[in-house]
């Protein structure tokens, strides 16, 4: 079993995989996000990972744009991973000698009051992921050069960390979504994930949208808009709902959106991280029972109507 993942080596995404294989699978690292999908889809490998969320940046647009609009599979399985960063070098370097910081935007942004605290002076400088800031500083030869890595990263470049725990909030964390092509089997702890295009843009549609699944009691753990890309001013809406597509309650409420709405794409029904809560899994099976003796009720009824 084959698994690509956001690269290069040293990634967080690289960890991720590792936690979902269990270090029974060949790691393949690619460029992008894209081209983890691409190897997905061309079945060069059985799987991809790829982040879609952090805490402190939110949603990761590369993977939902490419989730809604650039491939049909499937989200399997998601997880998440605490961001444990360090500040890492080729030597080591007083903070007054530092001149340039390299790491991802996410990394930057979630270091910046310890960057502006302790090098205010240094030049900030983006890089695709923390590992390629690692590779980038590991290949020079300037010990004015730094970057913020995790330790997986400075470790695998060879680096020597400078300072620890830099990141302004201990609650950053990262999830990560396992892509496929199956729909993964309920759990009783699960998550589905879809996409609804607005049929018009008129008042009340997003209200409209919400309150189908507010009228089944089924929480929603994310709602977020993005471009259709088709037209300026369209916009599509990201919905995580918990449940699992065969729970009673999730499926009367998607066959409502899809009856109402342009479009629904699912993204994937698979089970939640974290741990597992036993009394939300016995409510989920009751309310399923409810609903089940409900359509069977109304089969009754419709079974007694005279033929016309």
């Amino acid at each position: 079993m084959a698994i690509a993942y956001l690269g290069p080596a040293g990634t967080f995404t690289e960890t991720a995989a590792r936690l979902v294989t269990g270090g029974d699978a060949d790691l393949v690292a690619c460029a992008d996000i894209q081209d983890v999908l691409r190897r997905v889809e061309a079945g060069e490998v059985e799987r991809g990972v790829v982040p879609i969320e952090n805490t402190l940046e939110g949603s990761v647009h590369a993977t939902l744009d490419a989730l809604a609009f650039e491939t049909d599979l499937l989200i399997e399985a998601e997880l998440e991973l605490p961001v444990t960063l360090v500040l890492a070098g080729n030597t080591d370097v007083g903070f007054d000698d530092v001149k340039v910081v390299y790491s991802h935007p996410v990394a930057l942004a979630a270091c910046r009051r310890w960057l502006s605290s302790n090098l205010g002076a240094a030049e900030r400088v983006q890089t695709a992921s923390t590992a390629r800031a690692a590779q980038q500083v590991a290949a020079g030869d300037d010990p004015g050069e730094v970057a913020i890595v995790n330790p997986l990263a400075a470790e695998r470049y060879g680096l020597q960390v400078l300072a620890r725990g830099i990141a302004d909030s201990s609650a950053n964390s990262t999830r990560f979504v396992v892509i496929g092509r199956t729909l993964s089997a309920p759990t009783g702890w699960d998550k589905t994930s879809t996409v609804v295009f607005i049929d018009e843009n008129r008042p009340g549609a997003l209200l409209q949208l919400l309150e189908i699944f507010a009228e089944r009691d089924l929480n929603l753990t994310k709602i977020e808009s993005r471009p259709t890309k088709d037209e300026l001013g369209e916009y599509c809406f990201f919905l995580d709902c918990e449940g699992h597509i065969v729970d009673e309650r999730v499926g009367d409420a998607l066959a409502a959106v899809r009856r109402t709405h342009r479009a629904v794409k699912i993204l994937g029904s698979y089970r939640r991280s974290g741990a597992r809560k036993t009394d939300e899994a016995d409510r989920i099976a009751s309310d399923d029972a409810a609903y089940r003796d409900a359509a069977e009720w109304l089969r009754q009824w419709r079974g007694r109507v005279e033929p016309a």
